[in-house]
């Protein structure tokens, strides 16, 4: 019996989190929008389409809130199945944390100095790889739709830092050099397009920079080896 109550008291506090969530998320959508002007509009088109797609964005957040939500009611029918579900979120969490090792298709970027031999035989770089570079390269993949990356088998995650630090790039606080090999699953397709775009971003850094592009129909990327610790940050009651 108190198994029971306890299974039932973890699913109403779990439903009226998300249920919060949902209505939190659903008056974000509410509130995208407003009227536009016929003599701007052709300057805000731009930005229409992206209110566009971050309403996407917000229903299928709302979707994905709501089907958990059910899968909550229906296991408070059945103990047993309370605690898998759980389970499952918690594998979701640890997934999207970057706690997890995946592994699928995307692509393989391989970036990398170009050596030039000078009248007096001695060989010369053109240019090192900054932070900059991998970050351009990141952010773009991001914005493909990749759900994971790592560069030189380092999980990028929310808290990952890429910067310069002397002859380095710090990842994750280890020091790194060229060659740099950028891992990212999703799409290979829609992927690959977005960095081989004429003028994007990897027609710009290799004017000065080898940019190599590969398919993969398996990467498999590491999980994040860090460690997470919150002194400052407390959850909102």
């Amino acid at each position: 019996m108190k198994k029971k109550l306890g299974g039932q008291l973890a699913v109403l506090t779990v439903s009226l989190i998300l249920g919060l969530a949902l209505a939190a998320q659903f008056k974000n959508v509410q509130n995208v929008g407003g009227s536009v002007s016929l003599q701007r509009a052709q300057e805000l088109t731009s930005e229409i389409q992206k209110l566009n797609q971050d309403i996407a964005k917000q229903e299928t957040i709302i979707a994905e809130l709501e089907r958990a939500l059910r899968e909550y009611e229906n296991a408070a029918q059945n103990d047993g199945d309370i605690y898998e579900t759980m389970l499952k979120e918690l594998e979701r969490a640890r997934i999207l944390a970057g706690l997890t090792e995946l592994e699928g298709a995307g692509i393989i970027v391989t970036v990398n100095v170009i050596p030039v031999t000078g009248w007096d035989g001695e060989s010369t770089i053109i240019r090192s790889v900054y932070h900059e570079d991998l970050l351009l390269l990141v952010n773009e993949l991001n914005a493909a739709g990749a759900e994971a990356i790592a560069i030189n088998n380092e999980r990028i995650i929310s808290t990952t830092e890429i910067r310069n630090a002397g002859d380095y790039i710090n990842i994750n606080t280890n020091r790194h050099t060229a060659p740099f090999e950028i891992k990212a699953i999703g799409n290979p397709d829609t992927l690959e397009a977005s960095l081989k775009l004429l003028g994007g971003v990897a027609d710009m850094l290799g004017e000065q920079l080898e940019i190599k592009i590969r398919r993969a129909d398996r990467i498999r990327l590491p999980k994040y080896n860090g460690y997470f610790q919150y002194r400052y940050a407390t959850p909102v009651q």
